[in-house]
This record gives structure tokens, sequence and C-alpha cells, in this order.
């Protein structure tokens, strides 16, 4: 139950951020910059520096998970010779 749970808070999340996304993207554009809804979105530079970002940071969180796993089974290999 409580996957179920986490499952639906982390779909909402997701679904509320990319339409927020798409509307900064894709309707901001065609508002008038004195329009109140300009006050609820970051400048439009961040559209492209924020992904980037994320994804620069992903993508190391790979890269370190992927060689920690690789240090870890080249021990275990090194530990299996000596035995």
């Amino acid at each position: 139950m409580l996957d179920k749970l986490i499952g639906l808070a982390m779909l909402a999340v997701a679904a509320t951020v990319f339409a927020y996304y798409t509307t900064w993207v894709f309707v901001l554009p065609f508002v008038d910059a004195d329009s109140v809804l300009q006050s609820f979105f970051l400048p439009r530079e961040y559209a492209i520096k924020l992904p980037f970002l994320l994804l620069v940071i992903a993508g190391l969180g790979v890269g370190t998970f992927i060689g920690n796993v690789m240090v870890k089974n080249a021990a275990k290999e090194k530990a299996k010779k000596k035995a």
C-alpha cells in the first residue's frame, strides 16, 4: 500500500513539473511581460540552464554509481584470486 502511495506522489510531482515547464517554455513567450502570470516563473534563460544542470548532476550520479560498482567488483575478484 505504501509503495502505491509513493508512486502516486511521484506521478503527481512529475505531472506538476511537466505542466510548469511546458507553460514556462511554450506559453509564457506569448504572454505580455507585465502580466501577473510572469511573476510565477523564473527568467527564460533558466529554461535551458536548469535542465542542463540537472542532466549534468544526473550524469555524475550515474557515473559515480557505475564506478563504485566496478571498484567493488574488482575488489571481490581480487579477494577470490587470493583465496
